[in-house]
């Protein structure tokens, strides 16, 4: 009987180790593919669009081509104390982020199209830059990393073709980070970014 406990536990144990992440104060949008809604079993746009209704009904809808209010998600990534609305904040972002930027790479070379698409994603894509030097925080240093990594891997659409400016923007984070580890992570990560440049999307 002991011994039928022992691998009921043990089955336990390996499912809830196997299980996607549901700690929302986190980056949560790595390895979720080609797409940015859904992370395994982590509904991440479901669960983020009540947040910030406007905002991502303004950054989903390609017939809207005003620019999105980031100051309510700026304000929310740079909250002090951190928790969780900061990593809301940087997951809506993220997610912005990556149907901007694919917008505009399928239309890459068409003029103005294309450069007001590239303006727009760069705009979110500053936010998160800024919000490095504003916090001190390791986890959400962390978290801000794990999204330059994520947009710039080439798993997502479009983003092979960015990597060589995402690889700029993270070079830039040097002169912010004093953490030696953190800063290796940032040489690795501009290394990753720019070989990325290169590589087919």
């Amino acid at each position: 009987m002991s011994g039928a406990r022992s691998s009921i536990a043990l089955a336990v144990f390996w499912i809830v180790a196997c299980a996607p992440s549901t700690d929302p104060m986190r980056y949560r949008l790595a390895h979720s593919g080609a797409h940015w809604d859904v992370v395994a079993g982590d509904r991440v746009l479901d669960d983020l669009r009540p947040r910030y209704p406007e905002f991502f009904e303004l950054v989903l809808d390609p017939s809207k081509t005003q620019e999105p209010n980031l100051l309510r998600l700026r304000d929310d990534l740079e909250h002090l104390p951190v928790d969780r609305r900061n990593f809301d904040a940087l997951n809506s972002i993220a997610i912005a982020y990556f149907e901007l930027n694919y917008r505009a790479e399928s239309v890459r070379g068409a003029g103005l199209g294309y450069m007001s698409q590239s303006f727009r994603s760069a705009m979110i894509v500053a936010v998160p830059w800024r919000a490095y030097g504003e916090t001190e925080d390791p986890r959400l240093r962390d978290a801000i990393l794990d999204f330059f990594e994520d947009a710039g891997s080439g798993e997502k659409l479009g983003s092979s073709s960015t990597a060589p400016r995402l690889a700029r923007i993270v070079s830039s984070l040097e002169r912010k980070e004093q953490d030696p580890l953190r800063l290796q992570r940032i040489h690795d990560l501009v290394t990753a970014l720019s070989a990325e440049s290169s590589a087919p999307d």
